[in-house]
């Protein structure tokens, strides 16, 4: 495997994002579609997969003062949204964007539909302005616009179709063997995007510990630890940093973070676990961005071979990309890296993803704890064995099997879970 092409998989993988990214995809469909709209807007039409309405229900949207809603996203993305900025759309949103976002709203301007296409990552967004009337599509990532048209009917671009899963990806030519030689060889100098995610994602963290956010997490973490309720150990540090990190996201904090294949949340809990183990047990700066490296490539395999949202967690993908870094910090072989990944998934797959919240903390926390204990484990020679559930002998194998559970087990959760979620609103 060539050095050069695992870098350009970091780069285009871990990209800067500012708020979720489902709010932020169907912002980013309304801002592009602007782009070649004149005149005042008067309606917005929207047809979005179950997973992102899903995702994009219940979280707050950067510079909005705590609000919420995916009329709102859209609403925004028009408005005032960014489209150069793709990940970072709500950047320059001003309290003038909100109010008039918020007029367009009362007037009943935007419209939600639920799609029938049956892709996971589907955003379609009609936007009628005074002049033109505007269509946009957006599928499998939440800046790949598939189809555009101005004032005409519709035509997709199939050229620009960037499928991933079954088959597709990263995962052709990416294996742990492979990140783990790929880590402890190339230049620090060539890991800017590392670099960059650990002083990012860590400033959200200590962001999230100064001030209460959602469900603080990690502030009572961190106050509990104090009172000497909960240990100070290498489990807990690491499950304080990131609860807090996730704290500060999901309520919309306007501090960009590192993602990691189209998710802010997978890029936090592949990164500040490993980043607080590594200050915890005082290594050298180049261990933990080795360290940091494993656990971003390793989240970025095995979520390349699922696919872009599914009905699964992305923290669990996340930790076991970190139980594979935290293993690499104790010193631990490539063979106990296997061990650990393969006892998180064998400890936490089941977990679904019930849409992007406040409560996203708590899953993260969960899934991080699971990372450092199957890390633990694994340097004592003790893990989930190949026998036992969904786990196999093969680190292949055992990937699938959690694909497979996530995909064919799961296929009518989104559905369900979509379900609960709009008869509470």
């Amino acid at each position: 495997m060539k050095e050069d092409a695992i870098l350009q998989m970091l780069k285009k993988e871990m990209v800067p994002a500012l708020g979720c990214t489902d709010p932020v995809g169907i912002a980013y469909a309304a801002a592009h579609a602007k782009k070649y709209a004149r005149g005042e807007i008067q309606s917005i039409f929207l047809e979005l997969s179950p997973n992102i309405i899903k995702n994009a229900s219940a979280v707050c949207i950067p510079n909005t003062q705590g609000r919420c809603g995916i009329p709102l996203a859209a609403a925004l993305g028009a408005i005032g949204g960014t489209e150069e900025k793709k990940l970072e759309v709500f950047s320059g949103i001003t309290e003038e964007h909100v109010e008039r976002a918020l007029e367009l709203l009362v007037r009943g301007g935007v419209t939600v539909k639920v799609s029938e296409e049956g892709e996971k990552l589907f955003i379609h967004l009609i936007l009628v302005t005074e002049q033109d009337r505007v269509e946009v599509v957006i599928q499998d990532s939440y800046t790949n616009v598939l189809g555009l048209s101005v004032n005409q009917p519709l035509q997709r671009s199939p050229a620009n179709h960037e499928p991933k899963g079954a088959g597709e990806g990263a995962h052709s030519f990416l294996s742990l063997s492979r990140i783990v030689s790929f880590a402890e060889k190339v230049s620090l100098e060539k890991l800017d995007v590392i670099h960059q995610a650990i002083d990012w994602n860590m400033a959200i963290a200590e962001e999230g510990l100064k001030n209460e956010y959602g469900i603080s997490v990690g502030r009572n973490i961190q106050k509990f630890m104090e009172k000497g309720v909960l240990a100070e150990d290498m489990a807990n540090w690491a499950m304080m940093w990131v609860a807090a990190a996730t704290d500060a996201r999901m309520a919309g904090v306007n501090l960009p973070v590192m993602s990691n294949t189209g998710s802010g949340n997978q890029g936090l809990a592949s990164t500040v676990p490993v980043i607080s183990v590594a200050e915890k047990t005082g290594v050298s700066r180049e261990k933990m961005v080795r360290a940091v490296t494993i656990s971003s490539l390793v989240t970025i395999y095995i979520k390349n071979r699922l696919g872009e949202l599914s009905a699964v967690c992305g923290a669990i993908i996340a930790a076991a990309g970190t139980a594979c870094g935290v293993v690499y910090l104790l010193e631990g072989t490539e063979q106990d890296m296997l061990a650990a990944l393969k006892s998180v998934l064998g400890d936490v797959a089941g977990m679904v993803c019930d849409g992007a919240k406040a409560g996203c903390s708590m899953k993260v926390t969960t899934c991080t704890q699971a990372a450092v204990l199957s890390a633990v484990l694994a340097t004592a020679g003790k893990g989930i064995q190949g026998t036992d559930g969904i786990v196999d002998h093969e680190e292949e194998k055992t990937i699938d099997n959690f694909i497979r559970m996530a995909t064919e087990g799961m296929g009518n959760m989104d559905r369900v879970l979509l379900d609960i979620i709009t008869k509470k609103c």
